[in-house]
């Protein structure tokens, strides 16, 4: 075979290759949108069943479209103590029957059926204004596209038929499987998709390129390579984490083990299933993946006890308050930004203790509510930066438009929370400068005054946890109360001073405190404005 003609088949194959892993990328991309809601109560509600947690990874790695994102996500949810052990076993088990749905699509043959799927697709996603038929649209058109890509794949390959040296090659993955199952490991490392190199092997077995036997060491090594990324992302994680990137690994281990002796039965069996090939690897990858899910699930007790004598020690929960947002969950953006929001209504509790704690200092000389104030306001700027910094890399083009607004106003708010927290230390500042009392219609004023601001921030904390805009409009009414008795409170001050029966030194230093907790009002406003957007 001549040289050009080579490079000609290559690029070919290639080319298909590198589309097949857009349009797959595309296709997860608008079903993680679509699911955004329910992907964070799939993922935390998954449980020591074995069932729910089998169908939870299956379900997952459909709408992610990768085995390999999906225990990326386990690890971070397992990393930062959402998940335990137990839990993403189960899910990992049920990741692996989830790979098989992109397998069985790709092996039917669509012939040109994919040029009005890509039409459709197109058509819908451009000339629709409604965010459903956008995301429909982007379905279909990914559809078409990845049957387009496997039309050039297969078109590729064909001519391979015709080259003796690659047919040799190939025979021997069937007639030594191991080769094949180390081929198969290489390439899914180097691609990072066992979709990929699954979807290659079908693709070649269109046009009689390779073998039933030898199509299957590749596949079987393919679920082996898919692990070299989790087991490197775990590297430098909790002890429970690398326990997680190391079931995934020993798993598919087991499963090639278990059907290395077989291959051959095993290969007559799948004859029976369908009537071409493309058909009978889809179908082997699909028993494959199910068998192994099924003989481990009984056993998952055991892979734990052994995972814990291959990575020993003692498991330990994260403390820092600023570590709890990983990295990893940026791979789906949806459920990044529903970790952050976590945080951002836990940073706007801590703010809301803070006010509290103020009023005691203020009112009642609480040294340790002093320091506790202090101390947290360090805490809420830290968690500011990092909130900030993590919701500034959650990709907005993978959210939907209701997460898209939502991601705007949890940014929007860290802001306000973090001014809250500075007046609240403001405020147990202003409690040390208070070399002489004030008068007590002065301090009943102050106190009514702090009541009314603390609980305008709570109706918006309360909102923004809620995502209720009934309680947002509420804290806005309540924000006008605030702004029309700070007015009234002046007046009475006033009033105070020239009859001398308030001190003249301290009229600063109410009037500062007047302006915080009117601040306090103006924060609280803002944040049940940005509800009140989402």
């Amino acid at each position: 075979m001549p040289s050009a003609e080579l490079f000609s088949i290559i690029w070919k194959i290639l080319g298909g290759l590198a589309l097949f892993l857009f349009s797959i990328s595309m296709l997860s991309n608008t079903l993680k949108k679509i699911a955004s809601f329910r992907m964070k109560n799939i993922l935390k509600t998954a449980t020591n069943s074995r069932v729910g947690g089998a169908f939870t990874g299956a379900i997952v790695t459909f709408f992610v479209q990768s085995s390999s994102i999906t225990v990326l996500l386990l690890l971070g949810l397992v990393n930062s103590g959402v998940m335990n052990l137990r839990q993403a076993v189960f899910v990992i088990l049920g990741s692996e029957i989830g790979t098989t749905i992109t397998a069985q699509i790709v092996s039917f043959k669509v012939k040109m059926f994919f040029f009005p799927l890509i039409v459709i697709g197109f058509g819908l996603r451009f000339l629709s204004k409604k965010e459903r038929l956008k995301n429909t649209g982007d379905i279909i058109f990914s559809f078409g596209m990845i049957f387009l890509a496997m039309a050039l794949m297969a078109d590729g390959s064909k001519p391979l038929k015709d080259f003796p040296l690659f047919l040799d090659v190939i025979t021997k993955f069937g007639v030594y499987p191991i080769l094949g199952i180390l081929i198969g490991a290489l390439f899914t490392a180097i691609t990072n998709s066992s979709s990929a190199t699954t979807s290659l092997i079908i693709a070649m077995s269109m046009e009689g390129v390779i073998d039933l036997r030898a199509g299957i060491a590749l596949m079987i090594g393919a679920n082996i390579g898919t692990c070299f990324l989790e087991l490197f992302a775990s590297v430098g994680t909790s002890i429970a984490t690398r326990r997680t990137g190391m079931a995934q690994f020993m798993m598919n281990m087991f499963g090639a083990a278990l059907f290395y002796p077989f291959l051959v039965p095993f290969s007559n069996l799948v004859t029976m299933t369908a009537a071409e090939l493309p058909r009978h690897l889809a179908n082997a990858h699909t028993i494959f993946n199910v068998t192994v899910s099924l003989v481990l699930m009984p056993f998952v007790g055991l892979i734990i006890y052994v995972l814990k004598k291959i990575i020993p020690g003692e498991d330990v929960k994260i403390a820092e308050e600023t570590d709890k947002l990983d990295e990893k969950l940026l791979k789906v953006p949806a459920l990044a930004l529903s970790e952050a929001e976590e945080e951002v209504n836990r940073m706007a509790s801590i703010a809301q203790d803070m006010l509290l704690l103020a009023k005691s200092a203020f009112f009642e000389n609480d040294d340790s509510a002093s320091r506790t104030v202090r101390d947290n306001e360090e805490v809420i700027d830290k968690l500011d930066e990092k909130i900030g910094n993590y919701l500034n890399r959650v990709k907005t083009i993978g959210l939907s438009k209701k997460d898209r607004l939502k991601k705007r106003a949890l940014t929007h708010s860290i802001t306000d929370i973090e001014r809250v927290a500075d007046l609240a230390e403001n405020l147990v500042e202003y409690a040390g400068q208070k070399e002489m009392p004030f008068s007590e219609g002065a301090r009943e004023d102050l106190r009514i005054f702090f009541d009314k601001a603390t609980e305008t921030y709570s109706c918006a904390v309360q909102a923004l946890k809620a995502n209720d805009k009934s309680l947002a409009n509420d804290a806005v009414k309540m924000e006008d109360e605030v702004d029309e008795l700070e007015i009234k409170l002046r007046k009475k001050h006033m009033e105070r001073l020239e009859k001398g029966l308030a001190k003249a030194e301290l009229d600063a230093l109410f009037s500062a405190v007047l302006r915080d907790l009117e601040r306090i009002g103006d924060h609280s406003d803002n944040i049940a404005g940005h509800v009140i957007s989402m």
